[in-house]
């Protein structure tokens, strides 16, 4: 099944990029579930009731397939390249919650993309006013990413002339990473398993839409996605 998760982030990625404000600090995080184009009712709800379970999750929301649909023709209507890759039997329905802690948001995200009829979770910087001025980027790369792939994605990152405290992190450091933040945050830290976490390049980076440079990252091949979050969350 063709998944749009990667184009969607991207639209939203765009509306970030594009505002400009005094900064602020925030450390929630924006969380949206893309279900399976065939979900059934059942799925869809235990996803809802799973993902309200979670802790620091509130604001969880359901957006049905023509919703999703009209937003982005809506989203994209300056963007005809995108518009037309966006084609209405490959949208899917999501769901919308909102971390408040930034520290667990990787691991709620990671844990809720194993659930049942769910086809991808994807985190970004949540919609606050005014933004902040620097925010978190974070570099997954597939796990079959082949050592020229890797090297690539490497090149990129550190080219990136904004980007600060550039460091590398492989599965076992993330899951250990995850799992302590995790300590007293209900069963979280046993619904984590280390086979879910990524090998990553996490920096931080101004959040502005001239020369960022992060858009370009998410076309390398051997990168997963490229979530961009509150600097807590690195």
């Amino acid at each position: 099944m063709r998944r749009v998760a990667p184009l969607l982030a991207f639209v939203l990625l765009l509306s970030l990029s594009a505002c400009t404000s005094k900064p602020e600090e925030t450390e929630d995080v924006a969380l949206t579930v893309f279900l399976v184009n065939d979900v059934t009712a059942i799925q869809r709800d235990t996803a809802q009731q799973r993902l309200r379970s979670m802790p620091s999750v509130k604001e969880v929301s359901l957006e049905t397939r023509d919703q999703v649909y009209e937003r982005q023709k809506a989203d994209l209507k300056d963007q005809p390249d995108l518009l037309a890759a966006l084609k209405p039997e490959y949208v899917p329905e999501l769901i919308h919650a909102t971390v408040t802690d930034a520290s667990i948001a990787e691991a709620v995200e990671l844990v809720m993309a194993e659930v049942d009829g769910v086809d991808d979770v994807v985190l970004r910087i949540a919609d606050v006013e005014p933004l902040p001025s620097r925010i978190g980027v974070i570099v997954r790369l597939e796990s079959s990413a082949t050592g020229e792939q890797r090297a690539a994605v490497e090149k990129a990152v550190q080219a990136l002339p904004t980007a600060k405290s550039v460091r590398f992190e492989d599965r076992d450091a993330a899951y250990e990473r995850l799992r302590k933040r995790c300590q007293g945050k209900g069963d979280l830290s046993t619904q984590l398993q280390p086979q879910m976490t990524h090998e990553s390049w996490r920096f931080e980076m101004p959040l502005t839409r001239e020369g960022s440079g992060v858009s370009e990252l998410m076309k390398l091949d051997g990168v997963d996605g490229v979530p961009l979050a509150p600097l807590a969350m690195l």
